[in-house]
């Protein structure tokens, strides 16, 4: 069942315009907006909260149209990136806020706020307050807040977008709980590819005002529609040529002076834009001999290295630049050196044919 609908929603901030929004959550769908800073993420998250009104549009809410409907009768909780706790309260306190707004009985305030603290592994902290507790802490005690009332729908804005490494992944974790054990939809504002692949059911991507692409995290990350869409989500090698042959399923493009085997065919001189993700591009030393008829080699040669933990990422110059990521146990350990000779090796399925440029 579809509990959040957007249909046709434009809103303009100044000289920012949200353009034509049509969107949807399903109950109990965990959907994240991805985008860069400026996008329109949190725009789009207090139009749904009620706290900015759209220019043209339908918002709908469990099927309910919230036109005129104030934000505390949307059955939505909204919290932002500095979680916006009350620093004169305690965390007991600041989970119980919305229960006291309610008027609800102090016996089924105190039942409730326990169990939250609970839930969410803070009872110790409950006559803390905020400013004595870690980003984690405070993360922690916003979103039981927003819980306490129930409510269907549970708006994120960058929650993690200040904390450490290691907290970041335990509030993930915490999250991927709240997800398994609650009924409650759930959009979340990020611009980490890495937060929408742990979290997301189903990604939206926003750029200027639109939406670029819907569908799952693998369909984002690994099948990106348009060359925006795939720089953004970090395809490193976005590159556009023109369809100068074709025949047996297969296509050849001219880039420059290269030619890259695609596995499909395209109409003769038609441009179109590929991707190539990092991680398929195998770099070798030496002249490669392959008996499959698929895979694509270029000549190159080693511009930059840069060591990661597990990992190396080469520059690479040639007919083409290209970038790749090494595994640093690939070629026996051996991480080719800055102006090497190498080729980078990778097969025709693992190029993405992306929209015309």
């Amino acid at each position: 069942m579809t509990m959040i609908a957007l249909k046709d929603l434009s809103a303009a901030i100044g000289d920012f315009r949200l353009d034509n929004i049509n969107l949807e959550a399903g109950d109990g769908e965990y959907l994240v907006l991805l985008g860069p800073s400026g996008a329109g993420k949190t725009v789009l998250l207090e139009v749904i909260a009620g706290l900015r009104s759209p220019d043209t549009g339908i918002v709908t809410i469990n099927r309910r149209d919230m036109a005129g409907v104030p934000p505390e009768h949307r059955g939505t909780a909204l919290v932002y990136q500095d979680y916006s706790l009350f620093p004169h309260m305690t965390a007991a306190e600041n989970i119980a806020y919305g229960l006291k707004l309610q008027k609800r009985p102090v016996l089924e305030i105190r039942k409730r706020v326990d169990a939250l603290l609970a839930d969410f592994g803070i009872s110790s902290l409950k006559d803390r307050y905020p400013g004595s507790l870690s980003g984690g802490e405070q993360q922690r005690v916003a979103i039981a807040r927003a819980l306490a009332t129930a409510p269907s729908v549970l708006l994120l804005d960058e929650p993690f977008a200040s904390l450490d490494p290691k907290t970041r992944d335990e509030c993930i974790r915490v999250m991927l709980e709240l997800k398994d054990t609650r009924s409650i939809t759930i959009i979340q504002v990020s611009h980490s590819g890495d937060e929408a692949y742990a979290l997301a059911d189903r990604v939206d991507v926003i750029l200027g005002g639109r939406l670029a692409q819907v569908g799952t995290p693998d369909d984002i990350f690994c099948h990106p529609v348009s060359p925006e869409v795939a720089q953004f989500v970090g395809m490193e090698n976005v590159l556009t040529g023109t369809i100068m042959s074709n025949g047996s399923g297969r296509s050849w493009i001219s880039i420059g002076p290269a030619a890259i085997l695609l596995r499909a065919e395209y109409p003769r001189s038609a441009r179109i834009s590929i991707g190539i993700p990092a991680g398929c591009v195998r770099v070798v030393s030496g002249q490669p001999v392959f008996n499959d008829p698929g895979m694509n080699c270029i000549p190159c040669h080693v511009r930059r290295v840069t060591l990661g933990k597990d990992t190396a990422t080469l520059r690479l110059e040639g007919a083409i630049p290209l970038t790749a990521v090494m595994r640093q146990t690939d070629n026996d350990g051996q991480i080719p050196l800055c102006g090497m000779p190498v080729y980078a090796v990778f097969k025709d399925t693992d190029v993405r044919v992306l929209s015309g440029a």
